[in-house]
């Protein structure tokens, strides 16, 4: 009886077939077998969820520059605030993710966690924007995706920004709102950032 319950292996270039059909791409330049941490047996074994957390890093190219190796996907440590640049530098991640998307620009924060204060300041499309954020010790506040993705909805965007949480790790896509249910029929772990009226 345990064969039934079994999980079907599924090959690495399937499963990059697969995110394709959603609108999630390796970018040109990148060469996925440089940026694999594992096994490729694991990722077979565990597949999508081990494949898109290293589609959501960065691959260090010959040149010693580093570029996002999807432009659909971002995963980064989220207890990561802890004083004034944290935030931008979140932002600067979030920005790869939205660029075909929205123009942002101008990015700068305030981040005074003993103050428990916290601002975002950017320009979209060159109109300006600034938010406050909570605090929560060193953890990013979530509500900045949930930002994002409704700027995305303001400026008539189709995608929108859908999050996992994997231990202190946030994995984050943008994809277009019709392939959210085909993403999680891959791997159920993603919640959309924010909930359309």
């Amino acid at each position: 009886m345990r064969a039934w319950f079994k999980k079907k292996r599924v090959s690495i270039d399937d499963q990059l077939n697969l995110l394709q059909s959603i609108g999630i791409e390796i970018n040109r330049g990148i060469e996925l077998e440089n940026c694999l941490s594992f096994e490729k047996r694991a990722y077979e074994d565990k597949p999508y969820l081990l494949l898109l957390m290293e589609l959501g890093s960065d691959a260090e190219l010959e040149d010693g520059k580093f570029l996002p190796v999807s432009d659909e996907v971002r995963y980064f440590d989220a207890e990561c605030i802890e004083g004034h640049g944290d935030y931008a530098r979140v932002l600067d991640k979030l920005k790869a993710l939205l660029k075909a998307e929205i123009e942002i620009d101008h990015i700068k924060d305030y981040v005074d966690i003993e103050e428990e204060e916290a601002r975002i300041f950017f320009t979209v499309n060159g109109n300006a924007y600034t938010y406050d954020l909570a605090i929560h010790d060193d953890w990013l506040d979530k509500e900045i995706i949930a930002i994002f993705s409704k700027l995305l909805m303001a400026y008539g965007s189709k995608k929108r920004l859908y999050y996992a949480e994997i231990d202190q790790s946030l994995l984050v896509v943008s994809i277009a709102k019709e392939h959210f249910t085909g993403l999680n029929q891959l791997v159920n772990v993603f919640v959309p950032a924010c909930l359309e009226g």
